[in-house]
């Protein structure tokens, strides 16, 4: 009985372990991703198996004016761009994209962007399934 007791507490112990580890992990990368991301600032990371840039369209404001459109730097596999752009508290439309390796596009996400807050985003996942993820 006692060994079973032992057994159990290292499965246990080992169980909960994982547990806290995939929690700090997981943690620390959320917390790290949203802490970094100023308001007034739009961030693209290549967290896939691919580059990706971002665009950023114009969004109207009244009186036939628009906020300015822009799109990132191509950024590779594990690399981030990050830019101060003002919307003037409009939300504009943003479009992730990602590039194969013959240079084609394909379209990863789409999200909207206001300066009053940061917008932080991640083309994930592999060419064949991308996904996008937002912070």
């Amino acid at each position: 009985m006692g060994v079973k007791n032992a057994v159990k507490r290292v499965v246990v112990g080992l169980g909960a372990t994982g547990l806290l580890s995939s929690a700090l992990l997981t943690g620390t990368v959320a917390s790290a991703s949203a802490s970094t991301i100023p308001n007034g600032h739009i961030q693209i990371c290549a967290q896939g198996n691919y580059s990706a840039y971002v665009e950023v369209h114009p969004a109207e404001l009244g009186g036939g004016m628009t906020t300015v459109g822009m799109s990132s730097t191509v950024q590779r596999p594990g690399n981030c761009w990050i830019h101060k752009l003002s919307t003037h508290g409009v939300d504009a439309p943003v479009d992730v994209w990602g590039i194969r390796p013959d240079g084609s596009t394909f379209h990863v996400g789409a999200a909207s962007y206001n300066s009053k807050d940061g917008l932080g985003l991640g083309a994930q996942g592999t060419v064949s399934r991308p996904t996008m993820a937002k912070w």
